[in-house]
């Protein structure tokens, strides 16, 4: 296969030779000389083509063709043209006209038509869609799909597992394999009854029939129109317009806590989007001067305020969550270019730009504290670019850069209150004396918006000396500070205040033997921060208010201080206990993590200590890049590559540890001949990262499980022990290694001008295969089943089970091509082509999806693509 690098020679000559053969035309034009060379004319004359035909899909998948807008199965019109008209090479007729479409008898097809005058102005409008087909396997009981309102048929009933409970929730229950089953209870396995089995066959005579497929997919219509007008040689001005519109269904999860636990549910949320963009600019050139200004207005409205749904774990109660609201981009942006010399060279840019939303909150009963109406959201933008380049001597480039960017975001701070979703307010907040006139439950979230902001200033310089004949050398060094804050937050809200990184990357480029040309790079860059373990405390302010019962009006934040703790409180065990009737003992119960009460949330989001969110956390990155180019003789070039990176976060305890990646690629071509090549490639992408964690069980005074102490395994040997080191227990530390592998082949082969000149010949053919591995190291402790009130003495209390491997996810793919071209003159010819496509995917995490898979879970029975689609393409070609 040509490389890049040996390709722009190629194409430059190719270039050079054209641009001969039109001057050469043009020359014979005006002295009305003879007729051109039919090689000639087809480069200076102005040609068009018009394509028509049929394609026809086997059954098959949409995945198959996720964003070919072909159907899943059955015909299809194939259309492609380019018109081209206007005055002729050499001609005192400045016009050009063209007209083009791609793909216009699917549903992703663009058309596009341009006018220019000798390239000095130029109008152009065009139209593009795109389809992505998402799933045709997805499965819901819910009426209304593609509306923003989803219901549940009439005779729906309460999916359950008799035998289990005859009235807790239970997603399983839809599967009769399950119902049908025998299951531990009180320690005895106990098969169903029949009127459990009846209980369930109802039910699921009731809702299975309810279950229809719904099509996912997304599609994209684009509309824009523009012109570029140069006014004179120095000033030109430019517009566009476009409008898309964005519809579709998509996969969204939802959780709800109404029946008591958690109730899960993949809707199909509606897509109805809609983005205008408006584009305006104006050039002015002078000497080595160049002034550029832009302006820049973006508007995205989306018509779907929310969505609603029926609870099917409780059909009376219906949860609503909102979408995407609309929003507003407005840029302004000047640049300027001056060129001191040949070579030295300023260039400048500025820009400002307001983002803004405003779109009214939705309510209810189960967000009883909304201070305002809607967000007032304002985020003002401001960045400066500099860079000057410069050869100070023939054989040295420098340059140096300077970028500042300020994301200002001036967003009002608030506090909300809201219950978990589904859930309703229970007793009295501990808060609730600093929010007169709304009433709080205990079980409030009382969280405030974060006004995320961020400044960057990047320092840029590099140098590219050329050594020798055909060798160079290139040095980088950058510099990167960013100061990241949230205004109006009650304590810092940036999990890295300020993070620094410093990258150097040097290169050595050669060209030897006449055969063969290289290139070798790397770069080392190193980021540290100051991280701040307590920056998750922004988002609840209630963290600084004294709650009812604290002793001598302390709070939560005022006991850390104190004590010099994060929210995870003491890294210790239950004993020694904080002093009762202290701060300590009030906040960090039992030397717990700070207890949700006392901050105003029911969801834990104090953090481990030594957890590092990877984005934010100290780190030191590798990377080395490599190419070797030979071209062994005219027919025979191949290239060869590798890529390696790797990341270490050093700091971080919890979190993300390491992460590397390795591409390797191979590619060769070899010409049989002018007519006939084949080319070939091979690829390996190894992808590998490391996370530890910890599974924090909370430290507790219970001694047994139903009077049963032992335990089997683990780091103790009793409940007592177990649960008294619960907080700081080593065998709930875990580790996850990760690996993505793929590996592809791939082959073409092109032979022209067989049969007399007049058919064209082309095959092509991938095969890869995809694997993913997670493999675990820890565990965690179960309690015995069988360990009930009544069991055997000695019976143990609870096992430490190991982690064990995840099942390995396997994709293999095949994608095959053949094609011919047949001329059935000078000016037209008929097209065949084949095509084979084959997906085999064994996706562990599909499981959960079907019928008696989880619990909590509505299931919708979405498979992982397998496939096998043939589709067959004939048309005609009409050259003019």
């Amino acid at each position: 296969m040509t490389s890049p690098r040996n390709a722009f020679p190629l194409r430059a000559s190719l270039v050079a030779v054209q641009g001969a053969l039109i001057a050469m035309a043009l020359t014979q034009a005006a002295a009305a000389a003879e007729v051109l060379d039919p090689a000639v004319a087809a480069l200076v004359q102005r040609t068009s083509s018009v394509e028509i035909g049929v394609g026809n899909v086997s059954d098959g998948d949409y995945k198959a063709n996720e964003y070919s807008g072909l159907k899943s199965n059955g015909l299809y019109l194939l259309g492609n043209f380019d018109l081209r008209a206007g005055g002729a090479y050499g001609s005192d007729d400045p016009s050009r006209f063209r007209l083009t479409g791609t793909n216009v008898g699917t549903e992703s097809r663009s058309v596009k038509a341009d006018y220019s005058l000798a390239g000095a102005t130029k109008f152009y409008i065009a139209y593009d869609q795109l389809l992505r087909d998402r799933s045709d396997t997805y499965q819901t009981p819910y009426l209304g799909a593609g509306t923003s309102v989803l219901t549940l048929p009439k005779t729906w009933l309460v999916p359950l597992v008799p035998r289990v409970s005859a009235s807790g929730p239970n997603a399983r229950g839809l599967s009769p394999d399950v119902t049908s089953s025998s299951a531990l209870v009180a320690g005895v396995l106990t098969a169903p009854t029949a009127a459990q089995l009846a209980t369930a066959a109802a039910i699921q005579g009731a809702d299975l029939p309810a279950f229809h497929n719904v099509h996912l997919f997304t599609k994209r219509t684009k509309y824009t129109a523009g012109a570029v007008i140069a006014l004179d040689s120095q000033f030109q001005v430019s517009g566009s317009y476009s409008h898309e519109d964005k519809v579709g269904l998509k996969p969204m999860g939802t959780v709800t806590a109404v029946t008591g636990g958690d109730i899960a549910t993949i809707i199909p949320d509606l897509i109805d989007q809609h983005t205008d963009q408006l584009n305006l600019g104006a050039r002015y050139k002078v000497a080595g001067l160049t002034l550029e200004g832009a302006y820049l207005a973006s508007i995205f409205t989306n018509e779907v305020a929310g969505m609603t749904w029926t609870n099917w774990a409780l059909p009376s109660s219906t949860q609503t969550i909102s979408s995407a609201p609309s929003n507003q981009l407005h840029q302004a942006k000047l640049t300027a270019a001056y060129s001191f010399s040949p070579t030295t060279r300023l260039v400048a840019d500025a820009s400002v730009s307001r983002n803004t939303q405003n779109q009214p909150f939705l309510t209810s009963y189960y967000t009883p504290l909304v201070p305002v109406a809607s967000a007032s959201a304002l985020v003002v933008t401001k960045a400066a670019n500099v860079k000057l380049t410069s050869r100070p001597v023939k054989d040295l480039s420098l340059s140096a850069n300077y970028k500042f960017e300020n994301r200002d975001n001036r967003t009002p701070v608030n506090t909300y209150g809201f219950y978990d979703a589904g859930t309703s307010g229970s007793g009295t907040s501990a808060f609730s004396s600093y929010f007169p006139g709304v009433t709080l439950g205990s079980n409030i979230n009382l969280n405030a918006n974060r006004a995320y902001s961020k400044r960057t200033n990047q320092f840029d310089f590099g140098a590219d000396y050329h050594v020798t004949e055909g060798q160079a050398i290139r040095a980088g060094l950058q510099y990167q500070v960013i100061d990241r804050t949230c205004p109006g937050s009650w304590i810092s809200c940036a999990d890295a205040d300020k993070a620094k990184e410093a990258t150097l990357d040097l290169e050595w480029r050669g060209n030897f033997l006449d055969a063969f040309s290289a290139r070798v790079g790397a770069a080392h860059s190193r980021r540290t921060v100051d991280y701040n373990e307590d920056a998750w405390l922004a988002l609840v302010p209630a963290a600084n208010l004294s709650p009812t019962g604290a002793p001598g009006g302390s709070t939560a934040y005022g006991t850390m201080l104190a004590n010099g703790w994060t929210g995870y409180g003491p890294i210790s065990g239950l004993n020694p206990l904080p002093t009762p009737g202290t701060a300590a003992a009030f906040f960090f119960p039992n030397n717990n993590a700070l207890a949700n009460a006392q901050y105003g949330s029911q969801n834990r989001i104090s953090e481990l200590p030594g957890m590092r969110r990877y984005n934010m956390a100290d780190r030191t990155r590798d990377k080395v890049r490599t190419s070797l180019d030979w071209q062994a003789s005219d027919k025979l070039s191949v290239t060869a590559g590798v890529d390696y990176n790797r990341d270490e976060y050093g700091q971080s305890v919890y979190g993300l540890k390491r992460a590397q990646s390795l591409a390797v690629n191979l590619d060769a071509s070899f010409a049989f001949s002018e007519t006939a090549k084949v080319t070939g490639f091979v690829t390996h992408e190894d992808l590998r990262s490391t996370a530890d964690g910890n599974s924090y069980t909370a430290n507790s005074t219970a001694t047994a499980v139903n009077t049963f102490t032992a335990i089997v395994g683990g780091c103790f040997s009793t409940i007592a022990l177990r649960n008294a080191s619960n907080k700081v227990d080593p065998c709930l530390n875990w580790d996850a290694k990760m690996r993505d592998a793929v590996n592809t082949f791939g082959a073409s082969f092109d032979q022209k001008n067989l049969l007399g000149g007049k058919l064209d010949l082309n095959a092509g053919v991938s095969v890869s295969r995809a694997t993913s591995t997670n493999n675990l190291a820890g565990g965690n402790y179960v309690n015995n089943p069988l360990a009930v009130a009544g069991a055997p003495a000695g019976t143990t209390a609870a096992y430490y089970v190991a982690a064990q491997p995840l099942p390995v996810v396997k994709t293999n793919t095949v994608d095959f091509k053949v094609s011919g071209k047949y001329a059935l003159s000078s000016a037209s010819a008929v097209h065949l082509g084949y095509r084979y496509q084959h997906m085999a995917s064994d996706d562990w995490s599909y499981d959960g999806l079907q019928f008696g898979g989880l619990s909590g879970v509505l299931p919708t029975n979405e498979l992982a693509p397998n496939y096998s689609v043939h589709t067959f393409v004939a048309s005609y070609i009409y050259t003019f």
